[in-house]
């Protein structure tokens, strides 16, 4: 992006995260930037009287406040940092000048995570892998008490809190960072449901920042830790080093199933299922489902649905294939569905990825 003017940062609030390489700015007040250098962007006076802090706060995890001059002039400053929710690392910081006594706006809302995964399977590793803290439940505008899944806020955050049109590249983005695990931050931005579960839900656009970290008493595992805020549209999405599978192949796998019917995606390496059609509520099927789908298949249908689906993924038999399986409903009743299965990209003729199609027998002509 070509540079304008230095930045004059007084009287609004800025947003610094930190890279391998150092601090990048990625907000100063309602302006978002994609990460880029404080020193270069930033003017004269916004570096000495508030980034040298932010840089001391990054460093030690203490807040400031109190008077600095620059020349023959006194600003109140306040920085402070970005914590993790185990109070295990300063993962940003953000602060604000302006001269003493002018009222400030409302501090940004920074809400941090932090998610333990394996470096082999990228399921979840230990109770406590999956941790928010409290700013990030203000964030998506739900309880923490209602938050039920064992795998803590991720298990909910993705299948459910995420809205449908960037839940498939957020979902492949993320899986694609665990797998490469190459310690760069990456910038992601999409959409969120507000409010789920209440009366009024509504929609956010959503910003992340997030680094993956050894973590000492899991060394089979990688600790990704980040922060997330509101902004009023989408930011850069700076991925680097990642090859995530295209989201435009989620579609493709689909489409190849035609017609009228549900659909349901699955991860076969995590064995969860991370996106399901309006019509799988329709049919019955259990809402917001987001567990192994074989698990819900009868105990007499169970192990040959488990090979069909793998030997989908291993690439011996293609979508032109169906299967019958019954499948638990809502309504804890057994029912038949014809299921077609589509791999979604593949690597050396195998997938991670599919995509399932199912019909009720009885719809059947």
């Amino acid at each position: 992006m070509s540079k304008p003017q230095e930045i004059d940062a007084r009287g609004r609030w800025v947003v610094l995260d930190r890279t391998p390489e150092g601090t990048s700015l990625l907000a100063v007040g309602t302006e978002d930037y994609p990460g880029i250098s404080p020193r270069n962007w930033l003017d004269a006076r916004t570096k000495i009287v508030l980034v040298d802090k932010l840089k001391a706060v990054l460093s030690s995890g203490e807040s400031f406040q109190g008077v600095v001059r620059y020349g023959s002039a006194e600003f109140a400053v306040t920085a402070k940092p970005v914590v993790s929710p185990d109070g295990q690392m300063v993962v940003g910081a953000y602060g604000i000048f302006d001269h003493p006594g002018h009222t400030l706006p409302d501090e940004p809302l920074l809400g941090t995570w932090q998610w333990r995964v394996s470096k082999t399977t990228g399921k979840n590793v230990g109770e406590d892998s999956s941790r928010w803290n409290e700013n990030l439940f203000k964030i998506y505008g739900i309880d923490p008490a209602t938050v039920e899944s064992q795998r803590g806020p991720a298990g909910e955050w993705l299948a459910k809190l995420i809205s449908t049109k960037d839940r498939d590249t957020i979902k492949l983005v993320i899986d694609s960072g665990i797998s490469v695990n190459n310690r760069s931050r990456h910038l992601l931005s999409y959409e969120i449901i507000y409010g789920y579960g209440s009366a009024n839900p509504g929609k956010k656009q959503i910003a992340m920042s997030a680094r993956a970290y050894d973590d000492p008493d899991y060394p089979d595992a990688i600790m990704l830790r980040g922060f997330s805020r509101e902004v009023a549209s989408p930011t850069k999405v700076v991925t680097p080093g990642l090859s995530p599978v295209s989201s435009g192949l989620v579609a493709e796998a689909l489409f190849a199933l035609a017609a009228d019917r549900a659909f349901a995606a699955i991860d076969m390496q995590t064995e969860v299922t991370f996106r399901t059609s309006a019509k799988w509520a329709d049919f019955g099927l259990l809402p917001d489902f987001e567990g192994n789908l074989a698990a819900l298949a009868h105990p007499d249908d169970k192990f040959a649905f488990e090979h069909h689906l793998a030997s989908v993924a291993a690439g011996r038999i293609g979508p032109e294939s169906s299967t019958d399986v019954r499948l638990r409903t809502s309504a804890e009743t057994w029912k038949q569905f014809s299921v077609a299965v589509a791999p979604i990209d593949s690597a050396d003729g195998e997938s991670r990825y599919l995509m399932t199609s199912l019909v009720p027998v009885e719809r059947q002509a």
